[in-house]
């Protein structure tokens, strides 16, 4: 027993010397959060009422609705208004569906109707002033997860192309130019096909698509023959759930790369990564290089967030309630990543000029808080509020033996005006074990003990735990290993 011991001892140390970065540190960016309708799971910008300003459309799970929120100009948006689709809305798009120069809505629902024992992608035209017109639905596949307006025929007619969860398939959609679509054709992608992206992946002027297959450890390529049909699929490996897939190119050389993005935890690292592939302009692919972010990744968004040209990633961490920010080097590499508070259980974000000044904002669809979080940026890749006096920054450490088989002691600092604190516990899903600290306290250093027990007072099972100190508006999170 002593061999198997030291052996156990040996393992968490690796892991915790192989991802130092764990959760990483929040940062008290001043969000602003609007109402969104119930369970908010994903959300589009455009310009959907005429003027410049920015406008928000976003998926509410669990209903039968959307929701629409006209944006000032400054950051803010209007009371959003309620729009009628089908069951489980998941993914909304905004494009010009009937060529009248008006942004329309194509929503992916995700939810049978039971009544004509179908799954829709709902249409709702524009009529240039920020109202929509009654849906109209088109049967596509079996539990659409994802949709992407584009021109797949060459014909200037915008297209729908259609994730389609519940099988292996991607669902294409050949627009009519009238806001009308022809029957739906399946392409083969992998299994539980959940998210799609569309782009120039093989150096033609036909459209591509790459899918992440969330039943899977894959993301699929079809290369298109630009007259909306699709070559087979090729398959690359990514990791475990793939559940969201961006194009951009990450790398500067005009070739388009990915961004991918896993929901399940990598066990011998005990962390969650984004993945980049960068492309080699022929529709193939380089392995992926892999950036640690926060906990449960969701989806993954790709944008210029500080004014240098090079592409950023911004993903969406469900458990955490926040964002990783991962700034880009122009290489292809990106810089480790900062965290961003938003509110309860975020799935998805999207990157656009909310205020008209320039620099790239981040709006943020929080599914338990039924709203959205708006982030200003400053243009250097921080945004609003993330600045600190000297001496006001919380801190958290630890103390004592790491791996620990009796008690470890958290050293932790307050800011002089005092704060809230909340000292938890988590094992590697994620979930909450203990609560040590939960009340406010003035500033100064603090101490607490964690003597390896549940909130039962029950001893928890040898492994790798979380202890996350949030303090005001940051938090801080060290990795702790726990040995019987």
């Amino acid at each position: 027993m002593k061999r198997l011991g030291v052996i156990l001892v040996l393992s968490l140390v690796a892991v915790l010397a192989a991802s130092p970065h764990a959760w990483g540190d929040w940062r008290p960016a001043e969000r602003t959060e609007f109402g969104a309708g119930k369970n908010p799971c994903f959300v589009a910008t455009g310009l959907l009422d005429g003027d410049s300003h920015p406008d928000l459309v976003v998926a509410n799970s669990g209903t039968t609705n959307i929701s629409v929120l006209l944006g000032n100009g400054d950051g803010s948006f209007q009371t959003h208004v309620l729009y009628e689709v089908e069951q489980n809305p998941r993914a909304v798009a905004i494009g010009y569906l009937d060529d009248d120069g008006h942004a329309d809505i194509a929503v992916a629902n995700s939810r049978m109707d039971t009544i004509n024992m179908c799954y829709w992608v709902s249409v709702l035209l524009g009529e240039g002033d920020g109202t929509f017109g009654p849906r109209e639905s088109y049967a596509a596949g079996k539990r659409p997860a994802s949709v992407a307006i584009v021109d797949l025929g060459g014909d200037s007619h915008l297209d729908l192309v259609v994730a389609d969860c519940g099988t292996t398939q991607v669902s294409v959609l050949l627009g009519n130019g009238d806001g009308t679509f022809e029957d739906t054709v399946e392409y083969e992608a992998d299994q539980n096909a959940y998210s799609v992206a569309a782009g120039l992946l093989n150096g033609d002027s036909h459209v591509d698509l790459a899918v992440a297959n969330v039943g899977t450890s894959n993301v699929s390529v079809l290369l298109g023959n630009g007259d909306g049909t699709f070559e087979p699929s090729v398959e690359h490996e990514v990791g475990m759930r793939p559940s969201s897939v961006a194009i951009g190119d990450l790398d500067g050389d005009g070739s388009s790369d990915l961004a991918v993005v896993n929901a399940m935890i990598d066990t011998a690292n005990m962390s969650y990564w984004v993945h980049v592939l960068l492309g080699e302009g022929d529709g193939s692919f380089q392995d992926p290089i892999d950036y640690e972010v926060g906990w449960a990744p969701y989806s993954v968004a790709i944008g210029q967030l500080d004014g240098g040209g090079d592409e950023d990633l911004v993903v969406v961490n469900c458990l955490t309630s926040d964002i990783s920010v991962l700034l880009g080097n122009g290489d292809g590499t990106f810089e480790p990543s900062v965290e961003y508070a938003a509110d309860l259980n975020p799935y998805c974000v999207a990157i656009d000029d909310l205020n008209g000044d320039g620099d790239a904002d981040l709006v943020v669809a929080n599914s338990r808080s039924d709203n959205v979080s708006v982030l200003i940026g400053n243009g250097d890749g921080t945004f609003e509020g993330t600045g600190v006096e000297e001496g006001l920054r919380p801190s958290l450490s630890l103390e004592g033996p790491n791996p620990f088989t009796s008690e470890v002691t958290m050293a932790y600092t307050v800011p002089s005006p005092g704060a809230e604190v909340l000292l938890t516990v988590h094992d590697v899903a994620g979930r909450w074990v203990r609560t040590l600290v939960d009340r406010r306290q003035v500033g100064g250093d603090y101490r607490a003990v964690w003597d390896g027990r549940d909130s039962r007072g029950l001893p928890v099972a040898s492994g790798v735990y979380f202890c996350r100190a949030r303090i005001g508006g940051w938090s801080e999170t060290e990795k702790v290993a726990f040995v019987r």
